[in-house]
């Protein structure tokens, strides 16, 4: 370890004296000029993150903020564009390693609207920072690769601060681009990714989004196996320990589980739901059709008129009369006694209605 940082420390000591060297530097014309502040700033990245990896952030943060401040002194260009990305999401983890997570934020904001700009410019891919002090040069490709890296570094850290700020769906979103840039890339660590799938979708299936979480318990289930399998994948058993493939293995089948679980649990409170929702229509539909017979009702003095009338048509006595409504009276109740209300509803079951005379078909509202 004393080793190490022994040579970070003299690693640094060159690159402070680089540092200098190109501060001494007298530029003639604009052109030069930018070239030079381009060298300072990117000597200055290399200074933090020499720093960074001793575990210094307050010097890490100062060497960071000194090379944005040298390229917010030059328009954005291909030359500069990706540095000054990566340096925002350098600053970003700095600060959010102090727990100051609304700073972060808003360096990982910046960073993805330069990113944003400078993509709607429609210009060719731009250089790296390492380009600065090499002799040749990549290709297009090499470059767009590395830059679209840097954005996707971006979004990782914006998931992670979206989740610290309790923003779940905006970490979810980000989280799951991460993911899926990662693996259009074929830039990603097997392990790491398949775990960072499955425990994405433990979010999903907080919020009942059951087809989003098989989907990536699905992905991360695959790249796993790939693993496992070796042969075909691209993927070498000598380059993981085999405790920590089984390792993940067992959390992404644990994930499996609470998905099962908690879509049983959720498909058994629908149904049960369901059924009293059903019974409940059942039992407004009853209830509107009493109402309805009730409101059809003739009033008794209009009904007595209209019986006198017929009675002269027909010739039949009051006393006959009587003798046929008594006779309807005891068929209807047989009637009503065959086919009483829980006939229709299954009041054992759904105890908020309480019936008072079921003879009668008089009952009180549901409670």
């Amino acid at each position: 370890s004393s080793g190490i940082n022994a040579e970070y420390g003299a690693g640094r000591n060159m690159l402070t004296s680089a540092l200098k060297r190109a501060q001494d530097v007298e530029p003639q014309g604009e052109e030069e000029i930018s070239r030079v502040r381009l060298a300072q700033a990117t000597i200055n990245y290399y200074i933090g993150q020499v720093n960074s990896e001793v575990e210094e952030p307050a010097e890490a943060e100062k060497a960071f903020q000194s090379c944005l401040d040298i390229l917010n002194l030059e328009p954005i260009t291909t030359h500069n564009i990706s540095l000054r990305i990566h340096v925002h999401n350098l600053l970003a983890a700095v600060w959010s390693g102090r727990s100051c997570h609304d700073r972060s934020f808003e360096l990982l904001e910046r960073a993805k609207e330069l990113h944003a700009n400078f993509v709607h410019r429609k210009e060719p891919p731009p250089h790296t920072y390492d380009e600065v002090f090499m002799d040749e040069s990549f290709s297009e490709e090499e470059r767009n690769i590395m830059f679209e890296k840097i954005y996707t570094n971006t979004l990782f850290y914006l998931a992670q601060v979206y989740g610290v700020r309790g923003d779940n769906r905006m970490a979810a979103a980000h989280c799951q681009i991460t993911l899926q840039r990662q693996l259009e890339s074929d830039d990603f660590d097997p392990l790491d990714w398949s775990l960072n799938c499955a425990t994405l979708s433990q979010y999903y299936v907080t919020m009942n989004n059951y087809r989003s979480a098989r989907h990536t318990l699905s992905c991360a289930s695959s790249v796993i196996s790939n693993v496992e399998e070796s042969s075909g994948s691209g993927y070498s058993d000598e380059s993981y320990d085999n405790d920590k493939i089984l390792k993940t293995r067992a959390d992404i089948e644990r994930c499996w589980v609470k998905y099962c679980v908690n879509l049983l649990s959720d498909s058994v409170k629908d149904a049960q739901e369901s059924d009293i929702s059903e019974k409940v229509n059942k039992i407004t539909e009853i209830k509107n059709t009493f109402e309805e017979d009730k409101s059809e009702e003739v009033p008794a003095e209009v009904e007595k008129n209209e019986e006198e009338k017929e009675n002269k048509n027909t010739g039949e006595t009051a006393e006959d009369k009587k003798k046929d409504e008594k006779k309807e009276d005891s068929e209807e109740a047989e009637k009503k006694r065959l086919t009483t209300f829980s006939d229709l509803v299954d009041i054992e079951e759904f105890e908020l209605l309480r019936i008072t005379n079921v003879e009668t078909g008089q009952y009180e509202d549901l409670v």
